[in-house]
């Protein structure tokens, strides 16, 4: 008896807790206008839109200039990297349904190249530096428009025809450019 009244009381603890439902977790030292990021930052590194692919990075310096320049060099090699991986992702799809030219050294190497070159022609779309403990933070935003990527793969892959309709008129290509 004593046994079970010890579970019995666990028991009806255990179900009172269960039933209590969950709370949102809030941190009271978060202020909610965070002033260390300007407004136009965003939340992710690398994002698109319906014309447009974007990166954002920021940096830090003991000189404004230093600090936006720095952040502009991380931004736009974030965007040049995340668009090589999916041109990659790509490049594997079009392997997996069968396609033997995309896995050449030549085919690799020609799409690597061409994908180098988004790095150098992303414009910058936004750029500020804000003073925070003595020190710089710059806040830089580059983006490239997705017919410019097209042009760039395009023209990348344009000494070999071969090379070039198997990839630009791929399914996996279509859909991550549009």
């Amino acid at each position: 008896m004593k046994y079970i009244s010890r579970t019995l009381l666990i028991s009806v603890a255990l179900l009172a807790l269960a039933c209590s439902g969950a709370s949102e977790l809030t941190n009271k030292n978060i202020s909610v206008n965070n002033t260390l990021y300007p407004t136009w930052y965003g939340a992710y590194e690398f994002y698109s839109d319906s014309t447009r692919f974007y990166a954002r990075a920021t940096a830090v310096s003991s000189d404004p200039k230093t600090a936006e320049l720095r952040a502009e060099k991380e931004a736009r090699a974030l965007l040049e990297s995340y668009i090589a991986k999916e041109l990659e992702d790509v490049r594997k799809e079009l392997s997996r349904d069968g396609s033997s030219i995309v896995n050449e050294s030549n085919f690799i190497m020609m799409l690597r190249n061409a994908h180098y070159k988004i790095e150098e022609s992303a414009e910058v779309s936004f750029k500020e530096s804000i003073m925070t403990d003595g020190v710089y933070r710059g806040f830089v935003k580059v983006g490239i428009s997705k017919p410019q990527v097209r042009q760039l793969i395009e023209s990348g892959l344009s000494s070999n025809n071969r090379y070039q309709n198997e990839f630009m008129n791929s399914p996996g290509f279509s859909d991550f450019i549009q």
